[in-house]
């Protein structure tokens, strides 16, 4: 944000906080206006939290900043990356700024330690990406045309078949390497649906209509042995190819939803004690219709 003053120290002074872009369209624009561009603050530039984190881990720094490896490290980068989709999922802009912030500490911690090892900088972390960036966008930055979306995306493709080719690499040689093992099912799932789908291969996406999934449901119902698993596993990736086909994020969803369960189970569970009761002495008829009764978020109680 910048702020524009207009007649300043006069009877017609007006004073308007806005973003940069938009100060071309102050209707108070004259001759008495100022702009003024408030200072960042010490700490607010990249260089800056380079410097912290190379003196927490410089002799005479923290003792767990200094212990901590690139396999030490995993565990907090994982739950960052959470809290950071936890804050979006909320869409609250303060929570993810500071989460966004967590997680950039993990990065550049990461690439200190990098340093230090002598393996890379953090400038060539930043002169990677900025590279395939450019690579990878010949429609932004050089001559190449290529008609909407699906035009990008297959050109994406290409580029990084051609780079697979050059590097040599043994581990991300396939379509799917770069989709990584670690991640949640769900997402996992969508994401190789995704790739696939890349080259046109549609198996997957065939599997997301209402008719395989209930067809899939009725095996599995059905189904008296050891083949439970399997058929439920096939019942999922039906489902995610489902979501996918209609352009929803299965794991977005499903988060939303378990997150919507426990906001409104958490009222039931504040009204309950409220009235002096547990939900464990509680009949099932009794915990139905406080369930019924309880808003969401709030702890209160609403209509249904």
């Amino acid at each position: 944000m910048v702020r524009l003053v207009h007649g300043a120290g006069t009877a017609e002074e007006v004073v308007e906080d806005l973003p940069l872009h938009a100060i071309d369209h102050s209707r108070h624009l004259g001759l008495l206006s100022s702009l003024y561009v408030p200072p960042i603050s010490q700490s607010a530039s990249f260089e800056s939290l380079q410097e912290i984190i190379a003196r927490l881990r410089a002799p005479g720094g923290c003792p767990w900043d200094r212990e901590q490896t690139h396999l030490s490290l995993r565990p907090f980068l994982l739950e960052e990356t959470y809290e950071a989709l936890e804050a979006l999922d909320r869409e609250d802009m303060t929570d993810l700024r500071e989460e966004l912030g967590d997680l950039l500490l993990q990065i550049v911690l990461h690439a200190q330690i990098a340093t230090e090892e002598g393996d890379f900088n953090i400038h060539d972390v930043l002169d990677v990406v900025g590279a395939k960036l450019i690579r990878r966008h010949p429609h932004v930055f050089a001559d190449i045309e290529v008609e909407g979306v699906s035009g990008v995306v297959h050109n994406w493709e290409v580029i990084k078949a051609e780079e697979r080719l050059e590097n040599g690499s043994e581990t991300k040689m396939g379509l799917l390497d770069g989709v990584p093992q670690v991640l949640p099912a769900l997402s996992q799932a969508q994401a190789v649906i995704e790739r696939v789908g890349r080259v046109a291969f549609d198996l997957l996406v065939e599997k997301g209509t209402p008719e395989v999934v209930q067809k899939i449901l009725q095996q599995f119902e059905e189904d008296q042995g050891t083949a439970k698993e399997v058929v439920l596993g096939d019942l999922l990736l039906a489902v995610t190819a489902l979501a996918y086909r209609h352009g929803v994020d299965a794991e977005s969803a499903l988060r939303e939803n378990i997150a919507h369960f426990r906001r409104r189970f958490s009222g039931m569970e504040s009204q309950a004690a409220a009235a002096d009761q547990s939900l464990v002495d509680m009949g099932r008829e009794d915990k139905l219709k406080l369930w019924e009764r309880t808003v969401e978020g709030n702890g209160g109680l609403g209509a249904g």
